[in-house]
């Protein structure tokens, strides 16, 4: 096994420096698996999420962990958890906090059936518990989804993201999702017994979510029979 096979790279687009600090502050009090290195690749100025997340395609490592600047990871055993499911599940492509079984013809995701995860989430000076998953899914180490949020998003594969569709800020996440499903690989959420993150919601932009949503619903949601 290679030293890029035990390579943990953490991916994320900044615009505050202080933000982005108190997130790899998080990251950096993770236990790491033995013989496992993380690395930080912090990308300014990027013109969108795809163009930014891209230029982690041609890194050597194998596990990709792409968050926003302001999610905040709060389980010390995620990176364990994280690689135990991926040695568990070569067919598992991807893993986010948060996700849903099934993606309406809208195209938004959180107004799908079968919502699953947890994440602490902490908005207009409020802190949230989105608690999602049911009773029955104690059973298992993940749920299988159609899509995961963009708030981090864990691979161990890598595949292109659609910058040629999504050059801005939305769906870019929901459209990853479906190429990686496209691709023969599984997409899901892990089981959490207590959530592993914190999702700070600044700065949220709806500018242009619509026009990338109608984007989204042209490109994926006619190859795919959907039952109302």
């Amino acid at each position: 096994m290679s030293a890029a096979d035990k390579t943990i790279l953490f991916v994320t687009c900044i615009n505050d420096r202080k933000l982005y600090a108190q997130c790899a502050r998080h990251i950096l009090k993770l236990a790491v698996p033995p013989g496992y290195t993380i690395q930080f690749m912090p990308i300014r100025n990027a013109k969108s999420m795809t163009s930014g997340y891209n230029q982690a395609i041609s890194h050597p490592a194998k596990y990709k962990v792409y968050l926003h600047q302001d999610v905040f990871i709060i389980n010390a055993a995620f990176l364990y958890g994280l690689i135990q499911l991926f040695e568990e599940h070569e067919h598992l492509g991807m893993i986010g906090m948060v996700g849903s079984q099934y993606v309406p013809p809208t195209g938004i995701w959180n107004e799908g059936r079968g919502i699953v995860g947890k994440v602490i989430g902490y908005m207009n000076d409020l802190f949230y518990m989105a608690s999602l998953e049911q009773p029955f899914h104690e059973s298992k180490t993940f749920i299988p989804v159609e899509c995961i949020d963009g708030l981090l998003m864990a691979t161990q594969y890598d595949i292109p993201w659609r910058e040629d569709l999504f050059d801005g800020f939305d769906f870019y996440d929901v459209s990853q999702s479906f190429e990686f499903k496209k691709a023969g690989y599984t997409v899901g959420v892990p089981v959490q017994r207590d959530a592993w993150c914190i999702h700070y919601h600044f700065d949220v932009n709806m500018t242009n979510y619509e026009k990338y949503r109608k984007v989204f619903v042209e490109n994926y949601m006619s190859d795919v029979n959907k039952e109302e």
